[in-house]
């Protein structure tokens, strides 16, 4: 470990949302979702972006189980919490291809909106 300096160069990092810290989510869905927003540039980037401009991502419960360093129990219950409360849709393709997923923001943490 080295102590963090002002001339420290952080390389990577994962925006962390502030609308997620009062929200009644465990702890382990809030980390996905900066996962999936982190996910989310990547997939603007490469352009999966539908016709009405929203991106849409693939991220399995495979990938975030081994990001979140999880079960598979706690990871889908993270995804679920996700769901639930609106963050995040996801569109089951079947045939084993993994879901589409959106994200969704709070209506008043859209760009613009004060924090």
């Amino acid at each position: 470990m080295v102590p963090y300096k002002t001339d420290t160069n952080i390389s990577s990092f994962i925006i962390f949302p502030r609308f997620l810290i009062p929200l009644d989510l465990s702890n382990d869905a809030k980390v996905l979702y900066a996962l999936l927003l982190n996910r989310a540039g990547i997939s603007r980037k490469k352009g999966y972006i539908e016709t009405d401009g929203t991106i849409r991502l693939y991220f399995t419960v495979e990938d975030a189980k081994a990001k979140l360093h999880r079960s598979r129990q706690v990871t889908t219950r993270a995804f679920h919490e996700l769901e639930s409360c609106g963050l995040i849709v996801r569109r089951k393709q079947g045939l084993g291809r993994p879901a589409v997923i959106t994200l969704n923001l709070p209506a008043d943490k859209r760009r613009g909106a004060n924090d």
